[in-house]
């Protein structure tokens, strides 16, 4: 099996089966995608990713990324698109507030830092319809614009309630440095530092996401059960539908 399934229109679109959990089963192939956004998906790419089975788009975009970048797969027969990410942003885009910065690449580290933390509390609706889909033997896509930062974190999350240790799940969440073409994203003015600091997927991001569940939860197992209201049994359908 591929990880990256190859399209015309979106560079980061990845299969998250082959992972070996703790307990020595592993995750299934064609059952959990995650991606970038889906708005430049060719009709060669609808037909590919309805091929894989698809039944669910989780988009974690915001509203106005949502109106500006319609999904493809909006009033489809086959794949039911479910617009769960922040109708309205939490704070200026980082695009239209960088300029103002002394230092960019460091204002970019911040920014990321503050938002990386808050992802798994913000998009727990999110997170959890995921899980709840999947639980019910759906195949489903995550994705958010650049699949890295808010699709990065649901399936980082994903991955820990199946049991994926965590260095797995880091390896899989800096796949995206491989596979993701920001094509002309940035903006004129950018110099290198704030560039990689904005448009790359970094350990210490999504460290400080864990560290954000584990200082208000204690365990992420705590996290599942009380923020995103998964008991034990709704985890433990999750693993027998994902899990082989």
């Amino acid at each position: 099996m591929e990880r990256q399934i190859k399209l015309e229109g979106v560079s980061n679109f990845r299969d998250l089966g082959g992972y070996e959990a703790t307990d020595g089963r592993m995750v299934k192939w064609r059952t959990i995608f995650r991606s970038d956004t889906l708005a430049a998906l060719t009709d060669a790419d609808m037909e590919k990713v309805c091929g894989l089975g698809i039944n669910t788009a989780i988009d974690l975009r915001y509203g106005d990324e949502r109106a500006e970048e319609p999904s493809r797969f909006l009033g489809h027969g086959q794949v039911e698109v479910l617009a769960l990410g922040l109708d309205q942003r939490p704070d200026d885009s980082f695009l239209d507030s960088f300029e103002i910065a002394d230092d960019a690449a460091a204002f970019a580290r911040s920014y990321m830092a503050d938002h990386y933390k808050n992802y798994p509390f913000l998009y727990a609706t999110g997170y959890s319809t995921l899980m709840r889909r999947l639980s019910a033997g759906e195949k489903c896509i995550v994705h958010c614009t650049a699949g890295k930062d808010r699709a990065g974190t649901a399936a980082a999350i994903v991955l820990s309630a199946l049991g994926v240790p965590r260095e797995t799940v880091f390896e899989d969440y800096l796949l995206t440095n491989k596979y993701w073409d920001r094509a002309g994203r940035e903006r004129p003015g950018m110099d290198a530092e704030t560039v990689a600091s904005i448009f790359s997927a970094r350990e210490e991001y999504l460290n400080g996401a864990f560290r954000a569940i584990e200082d208000r939860c204690g365990t992420v197992q705590k996290y599942l059960n009380e923020v995103l209201e998964l008991d034990d049994d709704a985890i433990a359908r999750l693993r027998s539908a994902c899990l082989t």
